[in-house]
């Protein structure tokens, strides 16, 4: 073990002592102390006494501090130290003893009675400080109030003073003190007599004469032990006027204070107090004012007198004044224009000064109300409260100021929730004894306040139940009153209560029913329909409907009828939308990463739609090349927006999806849009209603968003179709639209957001395989090697379009996947597809390989759809819809046998074709590239290596509208071409022509090792 390893362990070992033992050394410590306050000896204690002689303040402190904490053990010695030649040793025993309390008092007695002057006043000073406590010494300090010194006899009076009307038994003692020679003794003994109070009577003769003591102190001492003696000292009034001119100012409002307590028995100096009210010296007119005020209704006549002093130029000359006008009440009714403008004076007491009169003043202060309830959000903390407690004293004139007074019944502060509280209760009170003098109007506004009041003070912190059922007494009674004045109209105007009864009862109805059973308002609606009739000529001959007389036109379409429609139709939406061979085909979705509105996010996620499907009208425009997944993510928002749990849904409320993918009939009724109806006749299909949807519903039901409107592959279809489908029209009356196109510049410049998913980069290809594989439940079929083999294998066929500058889509990768699955599992025969056409191929013999009864050949099947490709593309060169007997006529081409069969084949076995609905009259491939690339086949077929017959083509391409929609089927047949021509290479006719027409640029191959398929 090293030196320093060892030192280490020494400290910790003497930490870990130190932190068990000094808890117990500390206890012990305090426990000695403890022991030695209780048992100091004598020596310890004269010790303590000798410190106290020390020049070291902080020695001092500390050992007074030891005598208190040992007590009464310690008084003897303390006693003997009252009568140290050194004052300061005396002082502190003084101290100590007064700090011990009722124990010393016998030690401090025996001090008052010491030969020693200086003993004898810190003797009465102690027992001054012990109060209450030591009121068995009031015979002990009687004697000292005669002591020979003056010191004395004024600590005596103040200590008898301390101990209040405890001291009564010596006012006999202090009287004689009111005329003694000195003059602390003579305030002393006033003011112990002001503290005894109404005990010390008998003393207002002898105190009279100290008012014109030639001390202020004495002086002002006397006033203000009159006014602690309170109506008893009414004879001195006169004496106390003079006061209010004395030159020393604590004189002044001793004085005044004294007369106000005295009250209105001091009437009789309210002659004198008038001409103080123009005194030049502020303080005595404040004084004055104050004076007059206490004296209240007895002092009406001097309010005109009062009246000019709210302009003084002193605040407290002004606060003074409207406290005086407040006290006197109702007679001051005239100063009310005059105290309105102290509302907004700049200090705050003023404004609580007048806010006070006012509320004083009562109901005859109504002018003041409106600039009262400014008030109530004063910066002040304390206005607003003052000035509820006004309004409430005004009462029912105050009305207009119940609805700024309910918020305060929240406030932050409990004396603004009580004030504000009081003043409703007031206000309340007072209107229900005029209620039969107030107009309907203010009967009606009283009414809801009040209500609105209880609701907040119904609450759990509301302050008072006893208020709550006050308000609810007085709401009764304004309550009744209304509905007395209502029954009086009624039977004094039958038509027009009538009439009343007429407007209220249908709506009631009406609402009743919506909220109970909204459906039935479609139903009553429905069933009035028909009764309409004419007014006649002579009025107008305006048809009318029972409908709007009976006011159910302004409930049928209310949002809550709406979302119970959808609710009731739902369940079977969702199914029947399910079983669409679209979404069938487009159900696994994987999600890919997209750009909304330019803004590029990972994956699509419900959450990242609320903020576009909560505005008041929706266009979204998915755009993308065939196969990128527009379909399948069109699909996958129509799921969203039929969610029921609503914190995943796109809205609050449900959508029905209605989707669109064939042309519009032109040939609808006159007056008819082709668009709506399409839309109705799907939902009348989705819904598995018996009848066509009435208009009008399926109107407000596309203006409120009820209905989501898809409409897939909008740039391969017809302008005619087109231009019925524009967003920007007046009468467009779809407000949620989604349209899937292979533009961007689809919709033009309507209000639209748009998303675009994007191309799987190589990076993400992998990632891709096996979230499908996953949800396929397939990815067990492959070890990690294989899963990469596979990847690579699908890499090089996507190869040609990357060189292209395409995109690789995500049908080419389901396709591919469900491909390589049927080979692990054994189900595919031969090698996997290396180009697109060749893939496409494959996805047709594993569409027909499950086949069993009346099954068609591979070769048929690529026949047939080959040429039915072909029909559905030969007239724009983009996939859309072909008329049924156009698609069989097609088929007997190649073979005229089984025509029906074999149609009906590709469609019900097969899927690969579907009928569009509701017209069930045309036929569409369920998937654009396949149908692009399976007519590109067909066309390789027929034309071959012939450059005539290529250049017609490309002459009738070129005639096509838009270039950009076509560019996927020139693309496929350039690969068509590469892929099933020997010897076909990029500098061929047709390979040029396409390349060059259609900007696209050809990459440069990137050189990877070659993946080796597993066997």
């Amino acid at each position: 073990m090293t030196t320093r390893y060892r030192k280490k362990l020494v400290a910790v070992i003497a930490l870990s002592f130190l932190s068990f033992t000094s808890p117990l050394l500390l206890i012990r410590s305090a426990g000695a102390e403890s022991v030695s306050a209780q048992k100091a000896s004598s020596k310890e204690i004269s010790s303590l006494i000798q410190k106290l002689k020390s020049n070291d303040e902080r020695e001092i402190d500390a050992a007074i501090e030891k005598l208190i904490k040992i007590g009464e053990p310690a008084i003897p010695a303390l006693t003997e130290a009252l009568q140290d030649k050194n004052s300061l040793v005396g002082r502190s025993a003084a101290e100590v003893l007064a700090k011990i309390g009722p124990p010393a008092i016998p030690a401090l007695a025996k001090g008052l009675k010491n030969s020693d002057p200086f003993v004898r006043i810190i003797s009465a000073s102690a027992l001054e400080r012990i109060r209450a406590e030591a009121k068995t010494a009031v015979p002990l300090l009687v004697p000292a109030l005669k002591d020979s010194e003056a010191r004395v006899r004024s600590s005596a009076a103040s200590a008898l003073g301390s101990l209040g009307a405890e001291a009564k038994t010596a006012v006999p003692q202090l009287i004689p003190l009111l005329k003694d020679s000195d003059a602390n003794v003579r305030f002393t003994a006033t003011s112990a007599l002001g503290k005894i109070g109404t005990e010390a009577k008998m003393a207002v003769p002898q105190l009279i004469p100290l008012l014109k003591d030639f001390k202020a102190y004495v002086r002002g001492s006397a006033a203000s032990a009159l006014e602690s003696i309170g109506a008893e000292a009414k004879t001195v009034v006169p004496q106390l006027i003079p006061l209010l001119k004395d030159s020393d100012a604590s004189v002044r409002f001793s004085a005044a204070s004294a007369l106000k307590k005295i009250g209105a028995e001091a009437k009789t100096v309210v002659p004198q107090l008038v001409p103080l009210l123009k005194d030049s010296d502020a303080k005595m007119r404040s004084s004055a004012a104050f004076v007059l005020g206490s004296i209240a209704a007895e002092a009406k006549t001097t309010v005109p007198q009062l009246i000019p002093l709210l302009q003084d130029s002193q605040a407290d000359v002004r606060i003074s004044v409207a406290s005086a006008l407040g006290d006197i009440g109702v007679e001051a009714k005239t100063a009310v224009p005059q105290l309105i403008p102290l509302l907004q004076d700049s200090q705050a007491d003023v404004r609580i000064s007048a806010t006070e009169a006012l509320g004083n003043i009562g109901a005859e202060a109504k002018a003041a109300v409106p600039q009262l309830i400014p008030l109530l959000k004063d910066s002040n903390p304390v206005v607003p409260s003052r000035a509820a407690s006004a309004l409430g004293k005004i009462g029912a004139e105050a009305k207009a100021a119940v609805p700024q007074l309910i918020p305060l019944l929240q406030d932050s502060q409990a004396d603004v929730r009580s004030s504000a509280t009081y003043a409703l209760e007031s206000i309340a009170l007072s209107l229900q004894e005029k209620a039969k003098t107030l107009t309907s109007a203010e009967l009606n506004q009283a009414v809801s306040n009040l209500e609105s009041a209880l609701k907040i003070l119904a609450e759990p912190k509301a302050d008072s139940q006893t208020t709550i059922a006050n308000l609810r007494a007085y709401l009764s009674i304004l309550k009744a009153e209304q509905n007395a004045r209502l029954f009086n109209v009624i039977t004094q105007n039958q038509w027009v209560a009538a009439t009343i009864i007429y407007l209220i009862f249908f709506p009631s109805l009406w609402f009743a029913i919506l909220r109970l059973r909204p459906l039935w308002l479609l139903r009553i609606n429905d069933a009035l329909k028909p009764y309409e009739f004419k007014l006649p000529e002579t009025w107008g001959g305006a048809p009318v409907r029972i409908r709007d007389l009976t006011f159910i036109s302004f409930f049928i379409y209310r949002p809550r009828v709406l979302d119970f429609w959808v609710s009731a139709h739902i369940e079977t939406v969702r199914e029947q939308f399910a079983q669409r061979n679209t979404v069938k085909s487009h159900a696994t979705y994987i999600p890919v990463s997209f750009e909304l509105d330019e803004k590029k996010l990972p994956q699509l996620r419900g959450q990242d739609l609320p903020a576009i499907f909560t505005k008041k009208r929706i266009c979204l425009l998915i755009w993308g090349e065939g196969g990128i997944g527009k379909t399948s993510i069109a699909c996958q928002i129509a799921d969203w927006a039929m969610e029921p749990d609503k914190t995943q849904r796109l809205c609050k409320h449900l959508m029905i999806p209605i989707l669109i993918e064939e042309e519009l009939d032109s040939k609808v009724a006159a007056g008819k849009n082709p668009f709506f109806e399409a839309i109705r006749g799907q939902l009348k299909s989705i819904t598995n209603h018996p009848t066509p949807i009435a208009e009008e519903l399926l109107q407000k039901l596309l203006q409120q968003r009820r209905i989501l409107v898809i409409v897939d592959h909008f740039s391969e279809m017809a302008e005619t179709t087109k231009k019925e489908i524009d967003p920007n029209a007046a009468d467009f009356p779809i407000n949620a639209l989604i349209v899937t196109s292979r533009l961007d510049s689809t919709m033009g410049k309507a209000n639209k957001n748009t998303l675009h998913p994007l191309r799987i980069e190589g990076s993400e290809l992998s990632a891709f395989m096996e979230k499908y594989l996953d949800k396929l439940g397939k990815l067990n079929l492959f070890n990690g090697s294989q899963f990469h083999y596979a990847c690579g294998d699908l890499a090089k066929l996507l190869e040609e379009i990357r060189i292209q500058g395409r995109s690789t889509t995500v049908l080419f990768a389901k396709l591919y996947a469900d491909v390589l699955v049927a080979k692990m599992e054994g189900n595919k025969s031969g090698n996997l597809p290396e180009n697109i056409p060749d893939l496409m191929l494959s996805y047709l013999n594993e569409l027909n390989r499950d086949m069993v009864e009346n099954k068609l050949t591979d070769i048929t099947v690529h026949e047939d759809a080959k040429l039915l490709a072909w029909e559905c593309l030969r007239l724009t060169y983009r996939p859309a819809s072909t008329k049924i007997p156009d698609a069989i006529n097609a088929l007997s081409v190649f073979n005229s046998q089984d025509v029906d069969r074999r149609f009906n084949y590709l469609q019900e076995k097969l899927h690969l074709i579907q009928t569009n609905v509701p017209s069930k009259e045309n036929v569409r491939f369920v998937l654009d590239p396949v149908a692009e690339y399976l007519a590109g086949l067909h066309l390789v077929d027929i034309y071959g290596e012939d450059e005539s017959k290529w250049r017609d083509f490309l002459i009738d391409a070129d005639f096509q509208n838009s270039p950009e929609a076509i560019k996927g089927f020139m693309l496929a047949v350039r690969d068509c071409y590469l892929a099933k021509i020997p010897g076909a290479k990029d500098t061929d006719f047709l390979q040029q022509e396409i390349t060059s027409r259609y900007n696209i640029t050809i990459a440069v191959p990137l050189q990877s090792p070659q993946a080796v398929s597993p066997g």
